[in-house]
């Protein structure tokens, strides 16, 4: 089969001319109306609320990062597949907390690791 080498506006493609165009044109109104018909005036903004509570809970409080590496290695030790909530620093001990729903509330590591108790 041979290539049809043809100008894209010959005679021999001028019956397609005016359908293409007129079906785009239609298509383009049509967009349009959708457009109109379907729009909404503007909402009054809302004001987002960032709650940053658990972030930044104040003086002794430790974040992720901040977690002795000795205590989070005895926490994952103890408690495999939990990502804890933050810390509490605590006299010399640092109370690891647990997110929301967890079966426990916080555990107590002294800051070398060593296992104190859990609530």
């Amino acid at each position: 089969m041979t290539k049809d080498r043809a100008a894209p506006f010959s005679r021999k493609h001028r019956r397609y001319w005016l359908p293409v165009t007129g079906g785009m044109l239609l298509i383009g109104a049509i967009n349009i109306a959708l457009g109109v018909c379907s729009y909404e005036s503007p909402r009054e903004p809302q004001r987002i609320e960032v709650d940053l509570r658990d972030r930044d809970a104040g003086a002794g409080t430790l974040g992720l990062g901040q977690i002795p590496a000795d205590v989070m290695r005895a926490f994952a030790v103890k408690y495999p597949k939990t990502i804890p909530a933050g810390a509490l620093v605590e006299g010399g001990d640092v109370v690891v907390l647990f997110r929301p729903g967890a079966a426990h509330a916080r555990a107590t590591f002294r800051r070398d690791g060593t296992f104190v108790s859990e609530q």
